[in-house]
């Protein structure tokens, strides 16, 4: 009888676990701070999930009841389907599966930062600049990247070899892109009319990839954008990012985009401070990639939007 009652409770506390997960995935929908985890088109698979954990959670507790224990235990089917290990095992397995929900009620959600930008590296426009190892090249990338290899030359002084390989690649002239999407072709066309361009959480990506492929037109051009602050390693109090994450999946493959800016206006904001920012776009040359840069003619401090992400939307603008 006593092992009976066991088997009942433990069915009891898995019920109680899965209602838990159902809580924290609701709790995270219900507040608004599923954003920070998880793009809107997974979100479906959020609340699918909710219903999936109420489901297996009531039928835990209707199985916990003195009727279906009886109906199981006597199902003679030559298996014992009792828990089997002592009270202490028992106890870690199910630690395992209430810690997650614990952390996720009691841990701050809290929306990436510039110290996590540091780790993965800013892209400029679409993706100009990726984060760099010291501004080199290692000798295996290099070699990789060389079309034609001189294997006696490199065997002979391999160092020096790289040295004359990297600086003749830093000689080479850029190649503008030689396909551009009908899309961004009309984009950029619509962006040159505009007088100011505007840059919203719905097109951000849109027209950072217009800035990549194209940004001589835009030299000149007003433009007034948001973002968090972040600087680079060395940068000047008076030159930042406005940056915004940008999430395709979820949190883990989110990936920093922006623009560079400057301006005495900058030099008294410290990094993670959203702003927004209007200027003059001008053009510059940064880790031997040419990007645009706001000169700032107005900066104003501003709370963390609703939604502090930016997702992938190619179409978003209207570019007739």
């Amino acid at each position: 009888m006593r092992k009976d009652h066991d088997w009942g409770f433990h069915i009891y506390i898995r019920g109680i676990i899965l209602f838990g997960f159902m809580l924290l995935l609701f709790a995270f929908i219900a507040s608004g701070k599923l954003s920070y985890y998880i793009a809107p088109k997974m979100r479906m698979f959020t609340y699918f999930g909710v219903g999936v954990f109420a489901l297996l959670g009531t039928v835990q507790f209707f199985r916990s009841t003195s009727k279906s224990q009886e109906e199981e235990l006597n199902c003679d089917c030559g298996t014992d389907h009792r828990p089997k290990g002592s009270p202490i095992s028992q106890f870690l397995i199910y630690l395992l599966f209430v810690l997650p929900v614990l952390a996720g009620f009691m841990i701050p959600e809290k929306a990436l930062d510039s110290s996590v930008a540091q780790k993965r590296g800013v892209k400029f426009g679409s993706g100009l600049y990726s984060k760099p190892d010291n501004g080199e090249k290692s000798a295996e990338n290099s070699q990789a990247e060389e079309k034609e290899i001189d294997a006696d030359e490199y065997l002979k002084d391999p160092e020096g070899y790289i040295k004359k390989m990297e600086e003749r690649a830093a000689n080479e002239p850029q190649e503008e892109p030689q396909e551009i999407s009908s899309y961004y072709r009309k984009t950029s066309k619509f962006l040159q009319r505009q007088k100011t361009i505007t840059v919203t959480s719905e097109n951000f990506l849109d027209i950072m990839g217009v800035f990549d492929m194209q940004p001589d037109p835009f030299t000149g051009k007003q433009i007034k954008m948001t973002g968090f602050v972040y600087r680079e390693p060395g940068f000047p109090k008076s030159q930042g990012v406005a940056a915004r994450f940008a999430m395709n999946c979820c949190s883990a493959d989110a990936a920093v985009y922006g623009t560079l800016m400057k301006g005495e206006a900058l030099t008294s904001i410290k990094n993670d401070t959203w702003v927004t920012v209007s200027g003059t776009l001008d053009k510059t040359t940064y880790k031997k990639q040419n990007v645009l840069i706001i000169t700032i003619s107005k900066l104003k401090k501003i709370d963390e939007p609703k939604e502090p992400y930016v997702y992938p939307s190619v179409g978003s603008l209207t570019a007739n």
